[in-house]
């Protein structure tokens, strides 16, 4: 990984902190005993049993991709009652409802949550033209939604993805957790800690309009609720998850998506090829990198694989049917989408020449 990515550590020897996580999930002895994780998980289910919930015993927020479906499949012969929650904001690619459709087929009810989308369009904007990130509150909303709704539903387990501060790198203490918190939320749900009350407070939109978007601190501070990471009791690993979902018919695309080699990842909807575009402008590296990297660790492909792979996927521009249906979606033509993502490229990292931007010695620094 580049030493530009956000929240990435090197130790002493200048080994992140993503490749030092990915060895404890590896050794057994003086890393994470995942039999031990088991155990440790059952006896959750076991007390998730004991709470005689109303509704629901357990809630997983999805979306519809290999890692919810996989979530899913953790909880199944347990006999519990599982809600899925789903937030979808307007933009999801046909295969990606295909997708979706395979969690109700699974054995668990299926709750879909479409916010108003005048406010949140407004608010990709602010994030996008502001910020350079226009996930910036979809995000939050993508991990409080599915807790506020276990809060109002008494759902004593919440089954959320992985802990990205672990798997990817960020800071030690919200590394080892394994339940989410306010501070793990302000820091990596939030990007930099722009919260809904912050963003409420700045561009004047009253709170009440988005409750939806913040931390639920109930769900912290309740001893009848346990919201944990699955990668906290299971190793996380999207090619394992890939097997798992295509057991329940989960498809993916036919070839490569724009900025990666993979064609199972990020194909549920059209935003975050914009936000991994950003990230392009912003760092030098993108969606290909971190797929790379994430298979190296998995001894997947070669260090010099990656590197061909990287530099064929990772620095391409929006294609233009994309542009044109993301610039139409948040109200833009194509040409002021292009003006505001220009003020993000990093002239530090980024070179023109003849007119044609370009990385100098792309790679060549970190892999």
């Amino acid at each position: 990984m580049p030493s530009t990515k956000p929240y990435i550590g090197f130790d002493n020897n200048g080994i992140c902190n993503a490749c030092i996580s990915s060895e404890k999930k590896k050794n057994m002895e003086s890393g994470i005993d995942w039999n031990e994780r088991k155990k440790d998980f059952d006896e959750i289910v076991l007390w998730t049993k004991s709470q005689n919930a109303p509704y629901y015993d357990a809630m997983v927020p999805v979306s519809g991709g290999k890692d919810s479906i996989t979530q899913i499949h953790r909880l199944l012969d347990k006999d519990l009652r599982i809600l899925a929650v789903n937030v979808d904001y307007g933009i999801k690619t046909e295969i990606g409802k295909y997708n979706l459709e395979r969690i109700p087929l699974m054995g668990a009810n299926l709750l879909i949550f479409r916010p108003e989308l005048i406010l949140h369009k407004r608010l990709i904007r602010i994030g996008l033209e502001e910020y350079g990130d226009p996930d910036l509150l979809s995000h939050t909303l993508l991990h409080s939604y599915p807790l506020h709704i276990a809060k109002q539903f008494k759902i004593p387990l919440c089954l959320l993805g992985e802990n990205s501060a672990f798997e990817y790198g960020g800071e030690d203490k919200l590394a080892s957790s394994r339940e989410i918190n306010r501070d793990w939320f302000d820091r990596y749900a939030a990007n930099k800690g722009m919260t809904a009350k912050k963003i409420s407070e700045k561009y004047n939109i009253p709170f009440k309009y988005l409750w939806q978007y913040d931390f639920p601190d109930e769900i912290e501070l309740n001893p009848k609720i346990k919201a944990i990471f699955c990668s906290a009791f299971f190793s996380w690993n999207s090619n394992d998850h890939l097997r798992i979902a295509k057991n329940y018919g989960f498809k993916e695309l036919d070839s490569p998506g724009e900025g990666t080699y993979r064609k199972f990842v990020g194909i549920d909807e059209q935003i975050n090829r914009l936000h991994q575009y950003i990230k392009v402008l912003k760092f030098g590296y993108g969606r290909a990198t971190d797929h790379a990297c994430e298979d190296i660790r998995s001894k997947k492909i070669s260090r010099d694989k990656a590197k061909e792979l990287i530099k064929k996927h990772d620095l391409q521009p929006l294609g233009k049917k994309y542009l044109s249906e993301i610039s139409d979606f948040l109200g833009y033509s194509e040409n002021e989408l292009l003006q505001i993502l220009e003020k993000y490229r990093n002239l530090d990292i980024w070179k023109k020449n003849n007119g044609e931007w370009f990385i100098d010695n792309h790679l060549e620094d970190y892999l």
